[in-house]
């Protein structure tokens, strides 16, 4: 419990929401200005992101990333910066995996400030071109199934940020390129 001098103290409810004491000693649930509403514009922002990269559609997939947006991917040495060259990220890695699926593997989550999280399988098969430690490999329809998570930030509706985290060494060696 967190002591606010002598007037309130707050806490976890045994049911998991947010409480408040008063002087009384009667709890009531804390009141949640915004956060409603934020974490459903991140949940139809993520939406809108999810159906967009699995069908891969190039133009929602833009519309709904913010123009600044930052990619991070384990595709890539480094992020991406700006709205035009996440697409081109995009596009790029399904020139290389052109079947990439990124089922859910449960409900996403969503935190107050608008950040959604979720457990991921990134499966497919390598069939294009790709450049790792200075060296071209060509894909043969290598299969991969990594699991994983995306981490999604969003603000005013669009998505400012991608993370994608899974076993890198682990991908590689499924799509034969060794791991160092």
């Amino acid at each position: 419990m967190v002591h606010y001098g002598a007037e309130m103290t707050t806490g976890i409810s045994t049911e998991g929401r947010m409480t408040r004491a008063g002087t009384d000693g009667a709890h009531r649930e804390t009141p949640r200005s915004g956060h409603g509403e934020t974490e459903s514009r991140a949940a139809a922002a993520f939406d809108r992101w999810y159906q967009a990269h699995e069908s891969a559609d190039l133009v929602a997939l833009a519309a709904v990333l913010a123009e600044n947006v930052t990619v991070r991917s384990l595709f890539r040495p480094a992020p991406v910066r700006g709205r035009e060259r996440a697409v081109e990220h995009f596009k790029k890695t399904l020139q290389a995996f052109s079947d990439l699926s990124m089922p859910l593997l449960g409900p996403i989550g969503i935190t107050a400030m608008g950040v959604v999280f979720g457990e991921v399988r990134f499966a497919g098969h390598f069939t294009g071109f790709l450049t790792v430690r200075d060296r071209r490999y060509e894909g043969e329809r290598q299969p991969f199934d990594v699991s994983g998570v995306v981490i999604l930030h969003t603000g005013n509706d669009a998505v400012t940020s991608v993370r994608t985290l899974f076993d890198r060494d682990d991908w590689l060696h499924q799509i034969g390129i060794p791991a160092h």
